[in-house]
């Protein structure tokens, strides 16, 4: 084979591999700093129950130190984990209101991360960005899995990572 195919050939493949890129997200995504839900806010939260809080953001890591049901601490930030990206379905082509995001009938956008209020962090043709998902023309097929790990501050001053899920109370500003 000459050269001449060998260059022709890694071009083909460098396109294949970028035209797939466009086609899904790069999974698990990382939303730093989201805080999942309507009025969500960091600010002094306390446990709910006992909690084991981790030196870094994985299960099963080392132990940086554990929360007793009722202990105040201060929520510092977080990362929403999306391991499986949701799905909406367009049902009619339009520019979406608040992203200015085109779209097309029959399309799909992948959802990354749940903000609030309807909001989703949404994902399209290599683009993220913000939309309501109850616009008109949008069905929600399937909702994202995620996980979301926050990191927290005892009033010892040690730091830590925890999930979020359940563990904590006061995390919402409006009630």
């Amino acid at each position: 084979m000459s050269k001449k195919y060998f260059v022709l050939f890694g071009f083909v493949i460098g396109f294949i591999l970028n035209i797939q890129s466009l086609a899904q997200p790069k999974l698990p995504y990382r939303d730093v700093g989201a805080c999942p839900f309507e009025c969500c806010t960091y600010r002094d939260w306390l446990a709910t129950k006992p909690i084991t809080v981790f030196k870094i953001m994985k299960a099963g890591s080392p132990i940086a130190f554990k929360l007793k049901k009722g202990e105040k601490v201060s929520g510092v930030t977080g990362v929403v984990i999306t391991s499986v990206a949701g799905k909406v379905r367009v049902s009619k082509s339009q520019t979406l209101l608040n992203s200015e995001v085109k779209v097309k009938k029959g399309e799909t956008l992948q959802i990354l991360t749940y903000l609030g209020e309807g909001y989703y962090r949404f994902w399209y043709k290599g683009k993220v960005f913000d939309e309501d998902a109850f616009t008109d023309g949008l069905k929600i097929l399937t909702r994202p899995k995620s996980v979301w790990w926050v990191k927290i501050k005892n009033r010892k001053g040690q730091i830590g990572w925890a999930i979020s899920d359940g563990n904590f109370g006061n995390q919402d500003q409006c009630g």
